[in-house]
């Protein structure tokens, strides 16, 4: 991998169609699952080859190159949705949504650090710890579990449960809340 990223990034063409045969798909699904139709997505994956070409130099493990290209596609694709003006949260695709009375939301994701003001108030009801995480976690900078679990001092084995915990919490929370009240 190591030495087929150098090459691209040395402008060598056949390695940039390997890379993109090998890890579109993975760009056009990551741009997808956050709401994005197939062509916004297509734009998308095209702005990750750009970050890939601008900032590929800096990719300190090429062996991670596919999370990289999935976060910064998933990155990239928040942005796109949001310049829309859209409001995003990441549905789970296989939930029951025709009764418009309930969302089953799986994760919240900022753009640079930025979060709605009612995401914002959600987050300050979480104990300090999850609030920490939650914010590591979805940080621009993306950082892996284990330099979460370093910053943090957690084993990374706690991560995901935390995760999960703090994402049940945020969706009973009143500002997050996807039950409507019934009308009599």
């Amino acid at each position: 991998m190591e030495a087929l990223l150098r090459r691209a990034l040395a402008s060598d063409w056949s390695a940039w169609k390997e890379l993109e045969a090998r890890y579109g798909h993975l760009l056009t699904h990551a741009a997808r699952g956050v709401g994005l139709s197939h062509s916004d997505a297509g734009d998308v994956a095209q702005l990750t080859w750009l970050r890939l070409w601008q900032h590929g130099r800096q990719i300190r493990d090429p062996e991670c190159l596919p999370a990289w290209l999935a976060a910064t596609a998933r990155r990239e694709g928040l942005r796109f949705a949001i310049s829309r003006k859209r409001y995003l949260l990441y549905a789970d695709p296989t939930a029951e949504h025709s009764d418009g009375l309930r969302m089953a939301v799986l994760d919240i994701y900022p753009v640079d650090g930025e979060y709605e003001p009612s995401t914002e108030q959600a987050l300050r009801r979480l104990p300090t710890r999850y609030q920490r995480l939650i914010r590591a976690l979805m940080s621009d900078s993306c950082p892996s579990y284990t330099e979460i679990a370093e910053a943090l001092n957690l084993p990374i084995g706690s991560i995901g449960p935390m995760r999960m915990r703090a994402l049940q919490m945020l969706r009973r929370t009143p500002e997050l809340s996807t039950t409507r009240p019934r009308t009599a």
